[in-house]
């Protein structure tokens, strides 16, 4: 099959390859061993990768991790050659003797690499497969699950949002972000929204955020300031760290809680007293990181709290732009350009 091939290193608009590369095959997986990269090769004494399926992808979604492994920046290495994409929905066409049951539904979930989703066909293991709900389509279901499940942890089991409470959300206009915002509306919360440009701060007022500051235009720090006044932020819920991360601390509130869910601005070191003087807590956020067995129920419980969630309205992905395959490696550069909000997802379907 040919699909979007990774080799070198480098942006993805000059190392992604149009390229054959082989199907996922159960001989294939039988060489592979799962760890937090997703698929790697077995060492020796590694468990071979028992439980997977086989997808036919209808739909992939695009993300900042596509361009981090690419130019090597992604926090765990992957071994190349590779196919790129780690979200998709797609319909089982065969699986490992163990999830027989799922042959021929309509999925959604995670593609790991090597066998990633800007391809024909990819692969998905537990704990990140759902079952697609009828009323939610493909281009939807592809942009599902890590940006829900990331901002669900990020907001409800991470960053413990109550009722009441002021959220600062950074980066709010992105993909995972954006989830961030509605979940916290939906919580009950006054929600700030930080985003750059006009037309992503209209998206984030859609989103019900009741105060948004474009910090292409303000200081957004000041903003907060006049708005609400000193220390006002309970929480501040962030998909960007870097310098925009450090400049926003000093809001919060005694004992507030700054929820680092992302980086696209960067990572710098930050010193301990800051926390310590401050009755603040640093809270980190990593979607299945660590949890080992227990990332199945994890997992379960927050995907039951998001359909609840959208079969009362009170949220749903947002994709704000579809494009074809053949249109991965330009919109990717927009990506990294900013130029995107929400999520985009490409199209396999003709």
């Amino acid at each position: 099959m040919k699909g979007w091939v990774v080799r070198g290193t480098g942006d993805p608009w000059d190392v992604y390859e149009w390229d054959e590369i082989s199907e996922p095959s159960h001989e294939a997986m039988s060489e592979l061993s799962v760890d937090l990269a997703g698929l790697r090769r077995r060492g020796e004494g590694d468990p071979p990768c028992s439980s997977y399926l086989f997808v036919r992808v209808l739909a992939a979604a695009l993300a900042t991790p596509d361009v981090t492994m690419a130019t090597g920046e992604y926090p765990v290495p992957i071994e190349r050659p590779y196919v790129s994409g780690q979200e998709a929905v797609g319909i089982v066409e065969e699986t490992s003797p163990d999830l027989r049951d799922w042959m021929g539904k309509r999925v959604m979930g995670f593609t790991p690499q090597p066998f990633g989703s800007f391809a024909p066909r990819a692969v998905m293991f537990p704990p990140t497969i759902y079952e697609v709900p009828a009323g939610l389509s493909d281009v939807e279901a592809a942009a599902f699950v890590i940006p829900s499940h990331t901002a669900y942890h990020a907001v409800h089991r991470r960053g413990q949002v109550q009722r009441g409470e002021t959220v600062l959300v950074l980066g709010a206009a992105g993909g995972v972000p954006s989830s961030a915002v509605q979940l916290c509306v939906a919580a009950g919360c006054r929600v700030i929204a930080v985003a750059g440009g006009v037309e992503k701060a209209a998206f984030c007022r859609e989103l019900g955020a009741e105060l948004v500051i474009d910090h292409l235009e303000e200081d957004f720090v000041a903003a907060v300031r006049r708005a609400r006044g000193e220390h006002a932020i309970d929480v501040i819920v962030d998909f960007v760290q870097g310098e925009p991360g450090r400049l926003a601390r000093p809001l919060l509130a005694v004992e507030g809680r700054h929820v680092m869910a992302g980086h696209a601005a960067g990572l710098i070191p930050i010193h301990p007293n800051e926390f310590y003087l401050q009755n603040w807590t640093l809270v980190g956020v990593c979607m299945g990181s660590g949890y080992g067995a227990q990332a199945l129920e994890l997992e379960e419980d927050a995907h039951a709290a998001l359909l609840a969630l959208m079969e009362r309205g009170a949220y749903r992905p947002r994709v704000t732009r579809v494009v074809p395959l053949a249109e991965v490696p330009a919109a990717l550069r927009d990506l990294v350009e900013r130029r995107n909000m929400g999520r985009v997802v490409a199209s396999l379907e003709n």
